[in-house]
């Protein structure tokens, strides 16, 4: 009985690691929750192809992802714009799942610099890729409401900024990205989202979380992970042990 006793401690104790791994979790990904259900304010967008539309003309039929760039950015922006463009590529449902928006912060960018930028980019032709500029209160007010922040440093002219791309359906958003270079995993996590799957959690890059199953974003499945194996082993070695031990030949 001892033994059982023991295994089933240590069964618990498992399950306490699990739940506080869990709990880091949560507190590295605060960040990007903390944007969840957050509104977009409407506003006129000037768009690469020289039309102006309201933002939430980008919404109203489909969810939009949002990313913002500057067109003469040397470090993260190009990348990423072009991470995004080969995750949708590979992961599909452009046009019928989402569609995307490039939003310029920089108050030098012109339409011209946005369909410069959709022609590098070879997506000038595509109808569900956006490349537009506004009006600097508007951009303040939109990253404002984001968190995103940014500033020019003084000896270089370009921007110090983060990485960020916001899933926004009818106005609001349901999940962030934060960071460079968005692993390929979690672009199809909010993929999925976005087709009205549930994904009750999600992988923090370069860690790995201890649990029972594992969200397959390729498949939108679930399968078994090691924390169920190691549950079910030690509740399996407890019973061997206790089984042993009970059935022994008396002297």
């Amino acid at each position: 009985m001892r033994v059982i006793i023991v295994g089933l401690l240590a069964t618990l104790a498992c399950c306490g690691a699990e739940l506080a791994q869990a709990a880091d979790l949560q507190s590295s990904l605060r960040n990007e929750v903390r944007l969840v259900d957050r509104r977009l304010p409407d506003m006129p967008l000037r768009l690469g192809d020289g039309r102006v539309v309201q933002l939430s003309s980008l919404w109203r039929d489909t969810p939009l992802l949002v990313t913002f760039f500057y067109q003469r950015c040397t470090g993260t922006c190009i990348p990423s714009l072009r991470l995004i463009r080969d995750a949708v590529q590979q992961v599909g449902g452009l046009g019928r799942d989402y569609r995307v928006l490039a939003l310029s912060f920089d108050d030098v960018d012109t339409v011209a610099d946005m369909r410069l930028q959709a022609d590098a980019m070879e997506l000038a032709s595509d109808p569900n890729w956006f490349f537009a500029v506004a009006a600097g209160k508007n951009v303040a007010q939109i990253t404002s409401e984001l968190d995103f922040g940014y500033w020019r440093d003084p000896s270089t002219g370009q921007y110090v900024h983060e990485s960020l791309l916001v899933a926004v359906d009818q106005g609001r958003v349901i999940r962030a990205l934060l960071g460079y270079p968005i692993p390929l995993s979690r672009f199809r996590e909010l993929a999925w989202e976005l087709r009205g799957s549930f994904v009750p959690y999600y992988e923090v890059p370069g860690e790995r979380l201890l649990r029972c199953f594992e969200f397959n974003p390729r498949t939108g499945g679930f399968r078994p992970d090691w924390g169920l194996l190691l549950l079910l082993a030690q509740g399996v070695t407890a019973i061997a042990v206790a089984l042993t031990v009970f059935n022994r030949p008396a002297r």
